[in-house]
């Protein structure tokens, strides 16, 4: 991977693979001077790597580029597979090049800018204006908005996920208010049902 998108690049060994998605572990190996007996030992790093197209595996000897950062912990991405462990490249998704990572980067900004300039930003505005100057292919607001609502709805399957089904089609916030709203003999009748309940349920054991 040349520059500008690699300003170093350094081979490790994928030591997690699958467990997140578009990312995995690379230890690097180094070596720690230790001062006491004046001598150098082995040593490793752990980086967290982009892995765009999922196409590496727990064992396989990559090479990673730093300067591409997608995440708050995420700063390097791969770059190449040196030797790949268990399927053979061929028979996994491509790793993208430099070119290729820097067009789908663009392809986001333009989207979000788009966006956002729907929103009334002034800058946003500017540069889809900019973009559609120099003859630039432009998403329209529907487009640009398809994959942020994908990713809502995921989130919201997700934190969905485990619940109990609400049957009385109230949320949780609103079931806690109906709740401190009850009445004095209402508690108490609520109270006496439970407590029947439980005596029902002990006499059948």
């Amino acid at each position: 991977m040349a520059p500008p998108l690699a300003s170093r690049q350094i081979t490790g060994v994928v030591v997690s693979a699958g467990k997140m998605q578009k990312a995995v572990k690379v230890q690097i190996a180094q070596q720690e001077w230790n001062k006491k007996i004046r001598k150098h030992f082995a040593s490793s790093t752990t980086h967290l790597v982009s892995d765009p197209n999922s196409s590496l595996r727990e064992g396989d000897v990559v090479r990673i580029a730093s300067g591409f950062r997608t995440s708050r912990n995420i700063r390097h991405v791969v770059a190449a597979i040196i030797a790949p462990f268990g399927p053979p490249v061929e028979a996994r998704p491509p790793v993208p090049t430099a070119a290729e990572l820097l067009a789908i980067r663009a392809q986001k900004r333009i989207e979000k800018d788009v966006r956002q300039a729907a929103r009334g930003r002034a800058a946003s505005a500017a540069r889809v204006k900019e973009a559609e100057a120099r003859g630039l292919p432009l998403p329209s607001l529907e487009e640009a908005t398809r994959k942020i609502k994908a990713l809502a709805e995921q989130e919201r399957a997700r934190a969905m996920k485990g619940q109990p089904a609400v049957r009385s089609g109230l949320s949780a916030k609103e079931k806690r208010m109906e709740k401190r709203n009850l009445t004095d003999g209402e508690r108490a009748a609520i109270r006496t049902q439970r407590e029947k309940e439980a005596a029902g349920k002990g006499a059948e054991s």
